[in-house]
């Protein structure tokens, strides 16, 4: 592993080319950029002290070329206004469906509606996929006092390519509330590489003890889907939490029999969130 302030653009390796680099950010004034080191990165933009009017966000990108997000142009008017149209038509069904009640029984009613969240979840992954936004990310909150050391630790991560393909951070609103941190990978659905990424952080002592932290799909984000109205719809805001799913790599690693390949709907797992997250 490199010296953690040493910039991806100086990586050498004797008897091999330099790693083929490119950073999406590259030019931007709110993001890191080839050649930057680490330290000086953190001086320009510190991430207690820059405020929102500068930038509402503080981005890194991972520069090496399989880090990268997927290739294909982000359809956004697309997906929020197909994915708009979707939950509303799903809504209007689970109205429907519930004012049966009397007529069908609690149990009836109860498994119509799974149903119908089962169907929706569906839609929204084929959506997903069409419109070629599938990222996702972990969320952070750091308190304010160890939002430098965790930032710092993530852009390491993420320039180095042990992490994502990106990572962000909340600039300063004028509150003094925990900081919201989103490292980020290509593929929602992409189980494997959303544990690495999961591993990666629990190794660095970031996904901490109790409640642990979660992952949300940007296609949520991007249809206003959080914790205080997911369940209008049957569904949950965030999609993998970090407990589940290190509970259920341990025990897949103790246990031989062959796993069931996960599809992507298996992705948006139940799990139990503990506030309304990006």
């Amino acid at each position: 592993m490199p010296p953690p302030d040493l910039p991806p653009a100086d990586l050498s390796f004797p008897g091999l080319p330099p790693p083929d680099l490119h950073n999406i950010y590259q030019g931007k004034h709110d993001a890191w950029q080839l050649g930057e080191s680490v330290d000086e990165f953190l001086k320009r933009l510190p991430p207690v002290t820059t405020t929102v009017d500068v930038c509402p966000w503080i981005w890194v990108a991972n520069p090496f070329r399989d880090g990268h997000r997927n290739s294909g142009r982000p359809m956004v008017p697309e997906l929020v206004q197909c994915g708009g149209e979707l939950l509303q038509q799903s809504k209007q069904k689970r109205i429907a469906i519930q004012s049966e009640h009397d007529a069908k029984g609690k149990a009836a009613v109860t498994r119509m509606l799974n149903q119908e969240a089962t169907q929706l979840k569906e839609r929204i992954v084929d959506l997903a996929k069409e419109t070629n936004l599938t990222e996702g990310k972990w969320m952070l909150f750091p308190s304010m006092k160890d939002l430098t050391r965790v930032w710092k630790l993530v852009v390491e991560g993420t320039i180095h390519n042990r992490l994502g393909s990106a990572a962000k951070v909340a600039t300063n609103s004028g509150g003094t509330k925990a900081r919201l941190i989103c490292i980020y990978t290509k593929d929602f659905g992409d189980t494997k590489d959303v544990l690495r990424v999961l591993q990666e952080l629990d190794g660095m002592g970031l996904v901490g003890f109790g409640r642990g932290i979660y992952y949300k799909a940007d296609v949520y984000t991007y249809l206003d889907v959080y914790g205080g109205n997911a369940g209008d719809y049957g569904l949950q805001a965030s999609i993998y939490s970090s407990q589940k799913m290190l509970s259920e790599a341990k025990f897949a690693r103790s246990t031989p029999a062959p796993q069931k390949k996960q599809s992507t709907l298996d992705a948006f797992q139940t799990c139990s969130e503990p506030m309304d997250l990006d």
